[in-house]
């Protein structure tokens, strides 16, 4: 073993361990009548009386003996007198004085002009003077940590009730501006209840306007219709005139050509025309409006033919 641990070598053995098989195992069942007999055996009256008598006896017992055990006491030793003197120092901060008495001190020991046994305690009013000062100093720095703690609180209180004021107005300034809405609201909901019947007669009457639009856009479009014929038919009729009359309806044409005024007493006179004549085939055509020749200047050239 010794060798392989020196030379750094292991060896690993393969171990199979063989389980127990329990398959083989024969189990026992219990009838119920005979387990609830064996538990009415142990657990009656008497035997529960006699477990809790037992049990207090026990308890008593252990409360003896907590009792006699005794507890240790602390006895108070007073102070040497060296002790106190080199505390005093520590405690004032005078170091330099700590360490020449510390230097004389222990020169007077070695000389042997000091002896131990002779030096006596410190009396207990000093030392009781002492822890006395001890506990007013902790007291004095935990009534200044407590002011200082007391003072940062009023800071926060006083921060506090300003940021609960501030809420507080603005939460009185919310509730006005809610009330004030919701009379808005009501008085908006009155204002357009009493448009509804307008609202409604004016649907009416854009439905109205609409039904007229297209009666009278039929209206126009048969009239425009009629006086394309008419056009029609006074142009082939009016074959003296030189312009031919455009087919163009409207105000517009009236105004640009200025050819031929189309009123009602013209045209009620050709259609007396139109029925006096004879129906023959033979009509006559219009004639082509005549070129006119234009004046020629004196210095223009002729045309290249």
């Amino acid at each position: 073993m010794a060798a392989g641990q020196e030379d750094g070598t292991y060896y690993l053995e393969q171990v199979s361990i063989v389980e127990d098989s329990e398959d083989d195992f024969q189990y026992e069942e219990i009838p119920p009548d005979d387990y609830l007999g064996f538990l009415a055996e142990d657990e009656d009256f008497q035997f529960t009386v006699k477990s809790v008598e037992e049990q207090n006896e026990d308890t008593k017992a252990a409360t003896q003996q907590g009792e006699l055990i005794l507890k240790p006491t602390l006895s108070h030793r007073p102070e040497v007198v060296d002790d106190f003197l080199r505390n005093f120092l520590i405690k004032m901060g005078m170091m330099k004085t700590l360490d020449c008495f510390q230097t004389e001190w222990y020169e007077m020991l070695q000389r042997g002009i000091l002896n131990i046994d002779d030096m006596g305690f410190v009396p207990d009013v000093y030392t009781h003077n002492q822890l006395l000062d001890n506990r007013i100093a902790s007291l004095k720095k935990e009534l200044e940590n407590y002011k200082a703690a007391s003072h940062k609180a009023g800071e926060i209180l006083i921060k506090l009730r300003k940021e609960r004021d501030f809420h507080r107005m603005h939460h009185k300034r919310v509730a006005q501006e809610k009330n004030k809405l919701i009379n808005d609201i009501k008085r908006l909901k009155k204002h357009y209840a009493s448009y509804e019947p307008t609202l409604s007669e004016l649907t009416n009457k854009y439905h109205n306007a609409l039904k007229q639009k297209m009666l009278t856009s039929l209206e126009k479009d048969r009239a425009v219709g009629q006086l394309s014929g008419l056009q029609a038919t006074l142009r082939t009729m009016n074959c003296g005139q030189d312009n031919i009359i455009p087919l163009i309806s409207g105000y517009k044409t009236y105004r640009e050509c200025k050819t031929f005024a189309c009123t009602q007493k013209t045209v009620n006179e050709i259609r007396g025309q139109k029925n006096d004549e004879p129906s023959n085939d033979s009509r006559e055509l219009p004639k082509k409006p005549q070129k006119t020749v234009e004046q020629k200047h004196s210095k223009d050239s002729e045309f290249p033919r």
